[in-house]
């Protein structure tokens, strides 16, 4: 069962109208988009809703590991890349229901209403709690209802899914991971300092990994370690969040989706590189699962110039392409309820 659904989630119904007209090639086609609230654990946590005149599913979109509010921009980080946005009114020009979901954190909108009971958000596994929130906020509609989650959302997407009395048809993987959070900063790590025919030397950061995984302190020196000092300056709220994630065993929870699975992944994106797309198609083992794979497309679905670094890639506040969507609307047209 979904932990605290009685006691700690409840839906606000203060909406605000926000019109929305976008223009789809040749013919325009309307959206509203409406403003809303879910208070979970002592949180109110904003979410905004974009739906078509004549909506044929539904889709509910659940935001990665960074603090993105629910256009899927960045604010305490300086980044805008509204991928989140762009995702929703592309699906709603295809005639979806969309409903996308701040990440709790500085900048993006939400609220602590409550402190005490608020630091249960610490754990990984309340995101299962807001996701849930936001699930029972999407309008039931004729057609498809699907999870789609955005990277480390993805994995709240695969968990959420299999929980009882989740009536999804299907759920989407956008740039999902196969592996523990750690591993992916690992990797991240090596990218950062390779050099040509040589392997990186991750002495320290596996130190600080392994100290961490055990709950104790990092180790003296690792302060000023290039590849482990951001680690040194997380609060102990930061550490028991990334310890709570790192637990979660991604590939046994994309295993236990029985609904239909999408896979979409952009294969210049450096977050999640695509072999992790790989690694979930792997582990379904003939469950129902497609993959919309875009050679030339960044962790945000943005055209990169070849060049550019990874980091300044997060950057890029284009349009994401378009096409994303489609794939998205195609594969929901065949889920049946």
């Amino acid at each position: 069962m979904i932990r605290h659904a009685l006691g700690g989630i409840m839906a606000v119904a203060a909406m605000t109208g926000l019109a929305a007209a976008t223009e789809n090639s040749a013919q325009a086609i309307h959206l509203k988009e409406m403003a809303g609230t879910v208070v979970v654990q002592g949180v109110e946590i904003p979410y905004r809703l974009t739906t078509p005149d004549h909506p044929q599913g539904a889709i509910l979109l659940i935001p990665g590991s960074l603090f993105s509010d629910v256009d899927g921009n960045y604010p305490a980080m300086g980044l805008a890349p509204h991928a989140y946005a762009d995702l929703a009114r592309q699906l709603g020009a295809k005639g979806y229901a969309v409903l996308r979901m701040a990440k709790i954190g500085p900048g993006t909108g939400s609220r602590t209403i409550d402190p005490a009971i608020a630091a249960i958000h610490n754990d990984f596994r309340t995101r299962i709690d807001v996701a849930a929130a936001g699930w029972r906020a999407l309008p039931r509609v004729s057609g498809p209802r699907v999870i789609a989650g955005h990277s480390e959302g993805a994995v709240v997407a695969f968990l959420l899914a299999a929980q009882p009395g989740i009536d999804a048809d299907g759920v989407v993987s956008l740039s999902g991971p196969s592996q523990s959070i750690y591993a992916i900063m690992r990797d991240q790590v090596a990218t950062l300092n390779a050099k040509p025919g040589l392997e990186p030397d991750l002495t320290a950061f596996d130190a600080a990994i392994a100290a961490l995984r055990a709950g104790q302190a990092l180790p003296p020196g690792l302060a000023a370690n290039p590849q482990t000092m951001m680690l040194a300056s997380m609060p102990p709220t930061a550490i028991a969040y990334l310890n709570s994630v790192d637990r979660e065993d991604v590939l046994q929870a994309v295993a236990k989706v029985r609904q239909p699975l999408l896979i979409v992944q952009g294969g210049w994106d450096f977050s999640v590189p695509p072999r992790h797309a790989d690694a979930l198609g792997q582990a379904r083992k003939g469950l129902p699962t497609e993959r919309a794979f875009f050679p030339e497309l960044t962790h945000f679905y943005k055209h990169a110039p070849a060049n550019l670094p990874p980091m300044q890639a997060m950057g890029i506040a284009t349009e994401s392409e378009p096409a994303v969507a489609d794939a998205i609307a195609r594969w929901a047209s065949r889920l049946r309820r």
